[in-house]
């Protein structure tokens, strides 16, 4: 059920991002804070809120957020490239054994 709420709570984020900043900002830093959850799906979620924080600070001129926001959570963003990446090597591992079969 947090899953979705975090969906529909990034969707109302996008929308009134240009409107009013504030109220996105505080929504995606509900969602950042939720972490990013064991599933592919979650870390979307994650990731989107991370990309449209740092997009506000961006067009708002906000570097040194922008560097704390980065900061915060650098380690998070290591552990989702890690997965990723052992997600990736996995499939490639299969698609050679399937080639030589």
């Amino acid at each position: 059920m947090a899953q979705e709420d975090n969906v529909k709570r990034l969707e109302e984020a996008k929308k009134i991002a240009k409107e009013n900043p504030t109220k996105a900002e505080s929504t995606y830093r509900d969602v950042i804070n939720a972490g990013p959850g064991q599933t592919e799906a979650s870390s979307r979620v994650y990731e989107g809120a991370l990309v449209g924080l740092g997009e506000i600070y961006r067009e708002q001129k906000r570097g040194d957020d922008l560097a704390q926001l980065i900061s915060q959570v650098r380690s998070v963003l290591s552990q989702l490239a890690k997965a990723k990446t052992a997600k990736l090597g996995m499939c490639c591992a299969i698609q050679r054994v399937c080639i030589h079969v």
